[in-house]
């Protein structure tokens, strides 16, 4: 089972890959995947990012710094600690954000098409049961 949660869930990333590069040539998919990350984690310093999104901090840095040229986040000093750098949306950004949920609104759509309301609550009930677990586990 686990093996085809995996299956599902790569597959799931390969194609919302497939409709970024197709949609924004100039994105690539690390970098949409950034901008969904940073856009729930407003403020987020690259550090935690780069614990996120389980990427080392030079694959992080170079991506932010990409990113901040085409002008869709911003990069600031950390109130508590000027050493650490926080990053946010620009307004661009934000746009970038919300287009990028719409399509993964509408792949998650079409992939769930077949299944019933009560199949759907059925998934999602299981799913969070088993991340309920897992948080347990690693408490």
């Amino acid at each position: 089972m686990i093996d085809l949660l995996r299956t599902v869930a790569n597959g799931f990333r390969a194609r919302m890959q497939a409709k970024v590069v197709a949609a924004d040539p100039g994105l690539t998919a690390f970098q949409a995947r950034l901008v969904n990350v940073i856009g729930r984690n407003e403020g987020v310093s690259q550090l935690e990012l780069g614990a996120l999104v389980e990427r080392d901090k030079a694959q992080i840095a170079r991506a932010i710094k990409d990113l901040e040229a085409q002008g869709l986040v911003t990069r600031s000093a950390d109130i508590a600690d000027w050493r650490t750098k926080c990053v946010a949306l620009t307004p661009e950004g934000r746009q970038a954000h919300t287009r990028l949920n719409s399509m993964r609104e509408q792949l998650a759509a079409d992939v769930l098409a077949r299944f019933s309301n009560e199949e759907k609550h059925a998934l999602r009930s299981g799913l969070e049961k088993m991340d309920a677990a897992l948080r347990e586990q690693a408490s």
